[in-house]
């Protein structure tokens, strides 16, 4: 049986609160979920901000390009476009500000989205100028942190910069070449799509000393693939009602 299978909390409680906004991680960690999961790309002025899409429109109803907009252009949207909300709170963060209000109160899955080759040295610095202690920190616990990107090179980057600093590559699937690839370049742990997990493959990898999370949860299917894989855990949008599915699939 999976023991200690670990919800992160995708772009926070996102099925019900604006995605990748504050008010959506406070909902997760309120509701106990201390892993949460973001992304983050830089604006035209390099300030890295906490965004999934490569522009606004989605989330906002106003399409700005991320990188070839300023932060004061983005900071005046309002992130709850596919939320009825009255109040003015759903900014577009900074990484900044997660860093500096859940400092030592949650598990940080940082996930580098854009290419720029810079994004991982100002991430890091970021980590740095708020006091992080990113080095060996321990996965699914207060303080840790880890750096995930379906971008190989931004993890190598990573790595480069900082050789200590938890690193997971995202795939659709877990081979045998990205099992190698992973050992050659240092990287900490493979991220597969769900639907793909499966036991065998997970098993492998970890007895090449490779942790394994997943994502891409869609519905109870994919969770219960997930947890049945071996995984150490995912992302999902509705950690509570994932977490019930869990513990009814335990007891």
């Amino acid at each position: 049986m999976q023991v200690n299978f670990n919800l992160i909390a995708h772009r926070g409680f996102s099925e019900i609160a604006p995605e990748n906004t504050i008010p959506s991680f406070d909902l997760a960690l309120n509701h106990g979920f201390i892993s949460i999961e973001f992304d983050v790309q830089l604006t035209k002025d390099n300030i890295p901000v906490v965004i999934h899409d490569d522009n606004t429109f989605r989330t906002t109803g106003y399409k700005k390009i991320i990188n070839q907009a300023k932060y004061s252009e983005i900071s005046e949207l309002q992130a709850k476009n596919n939320f009825n909300l009255k109040e003015n709170v759903y900014d577009i963060p900074k990484l900044s500000d997660l860093l500096i209000r859940y400092k030592n109160k949650s598990d940080m899955h940082i996930e580098l989205k854009s290419g720029e080759k810079e994004l991982s040295k100002i991430v890091l610095d970021e980590l740095i100028k708020n006091g992080y202690d990113y080095e060996n920190t321990k996965l699914y616990k207060k303080g840790g942190i880890t750096i995930s990107s379906f971008n190989l090179n931004q993890l190598i980057n990573m790595r480069r910069l900082n050789s200590k600093i938890r690193t997971a590559w995202l795939v659709d699937k877990i081979t045998y070449n990205n099992i190698k690839i992973s050992n050659e370049e240092s990287v900490n742990m493979i991220c597969p799509k769900a639907e793909f997990s499966n036991e065998d493959m997970v098993s492998i990898a970890r007895s090449k000393k490779l942790e394994i999370r997943n994502w891409g949860v869609k519905n109870k299917e994919d969770l219960v693939q997930a947890y049945n894989s071996g995984s150490s855990g995912t992302t999902v949008d509705w950690p509570k009602t994932a977490k019930n599915i869990i513990n009814d699939i335990e007891n």
